[in-house]
């Protein structure tokens, strides 16, 4: 699997007279891909009110996306059984090894 964009990542909201669309980015300038920071879209255009709103929910969940897999991966070094059973599912899943 290619590695991913490393984070921190920040999402932004863009409202436009279509709709509304989301930006999951790295910081501007980053050393990974210095010249392109965009890492994923996501576009409400269709959807109103509260769907805009789950949108959003979800674009704040794909941004704190590595900072999630840092903190699974910490746990797994502390040893916590169930925990760990529960991050190891979640890493895999994020590293498209399950």
């Amino acid at each position: 699997m290619t590695k991913h964009t490393p984070g921190p990542w920040t999402y932004s909201r863009w409202d436009e007279s279509r709709g509304t669309s989301f930006y999951i980015a790295q910081a501007d300038g980053a050393p990974y891909t210095p010249n392109y920071s965009d890492v994923a879209t996501l576009v409400a255009e269709t959807c109103l009110g509260e769907q805009v709103s789950i949108q959003e929910a979800n674009a704040r969940l794909i941004a704190a996306a590595p900072d999630l897999l840092r903190a699974l991966e910490c746990l797994l070094e502390m040893g916590h059984a169930k925990a760990g059973d529960l991050a190891r599912a979640a890493i895999a899943k994020a590293r498209g090894e399950a």
